[in-house]
C-alpha cells in the first residue's frame, strides 16, 4: 500500500489504527507496528515519511482518561476523531469542547457517513471556528451504492466546510487508494488551488511544518 500511495505522489501518510471500544488498540502495540513499519520502508527503499496518530472512536472520545486522548494525538495538537451513522448532532460541539480543555483540535473524520451532518451540514460550523477541522474522505465522493454520502461529501466540499481530504485507505488494492482518479475530480470541478488546500496545505497543518500530500490510515 505505501508504494501505491508514493505512485499516486503522496509523500507523507498518518497511520490512524482505531481506537474505540471495538478496536481498543493500545498506544504500545500501535507504536511497536508502526516502528517494524518504518523499517520495513527503509529495507525496501519506498520513500514514504509516517506518523502515528489513531482514528478515535465517539464512543471513548468524551469518557476516556485525558492520557488516553493526549498519547493518540499528533505532536501538533490535533486529535483524528471519527464521525459515525448514529454520532449525535450534540456530539460535535461537546467532543471539541472537552478536546479543547487539554490543549487539542479535533479532525473529525469523514462527516459524510454520519446522518446527523447528512441531515444539517452546519452543525459543523461551531467546532471549525473553534479551531477544528474537517476531514472527507476520497472514496465517498465516489461511492455509487450510498448516495447520500456521496452528496454529503460533495456538498461539504462545495460550501467550504471540507479542510482535509483523505485516503481512508486499509489496503493496498481496490477502489480506497485511487488518490490520482478523485485528486482529478477535484480539481476539475473546483481547481487546481482547492486541491493543493485540500490535500497539502491544510494536512500540513497537522505536521507542523512539513508540507506533504497526506492520506489518513494505513
Amino acid at each position: 500500500m505505501a508504494r501505491r500511495l508514493v505512485e499516486f505522489g503522496v509523500r507523507a501518510v498518518v497511520c490512524t489504527p482505531h481506537f474505540s471500544r471495538r478496536y481498543p488498540t493500545s498506544v504500545a502495540g500501535a507504536t511497536a507496528s508502526h516502528q517494524e513499519l518504518h523499517r520495513a520502508l527503509n529495507t525496501l527503499g519506498v520513500e514514504l515519511e509516517t506518523h502515528l496518530a489513531a482514528e478515535i472512536g465517539p464512543d471513548l472520545t468524551l469518557v476516556v482518561p485525558a492520557a488516553e486522548l493526549t498519547r493518540r494525538a499528533l505532536p501538533s495538537g490535533f486529535a483524528i476523531v471519527e464521525l459515525v451513522s448514529a454520532t449525535p448532532s450534540e456530539f460535535v460541539l461537546a467532543a471539541t469542547q472537552r478536546l479543547a480543555e487539554l490543549g487539542l483540535r479535533p479532525v473529525f473524520a469523514h462527516p459524510e457517513r454520519c446522518l446527523a451532518v447528512q441531515k444539517r451540514p452546519g452543525i459543523l460550523d461551531e467546532a471549525r471556528a473553534a479551531g477544528a477541522l474537517v476531514q472527507v474522505v476520497g472514496p465517498s465522493l465516489l461511492t455509487q451504492r450510498h448516495r447520500s454520502v456521496a452528496a454529503t461529501a460533495w456538498g461539504l466540499i462545495d460550501s467550504g466546510r471540507a479542510d482535509l481530504l483523505a485516503s481512508d485507505a486499509h489496503r493496498p488494492y481496490g477502489a480506497r487508494p485511487q488518490l490520482g482518479p478523485i485528486g482529478d475530480l477535484v480539481s476539475r470541478r473546483y481547481g487546481a488551488s482547492v486541491l493543493e488546500t485540500l490535500t497539502v496545505t491544510n494536512p500540513a497543518r497537522l505536521l507542523g511544518s512539513h508540507r506533504s500530500r497526506l492520506p489518513r490510515k494505513g
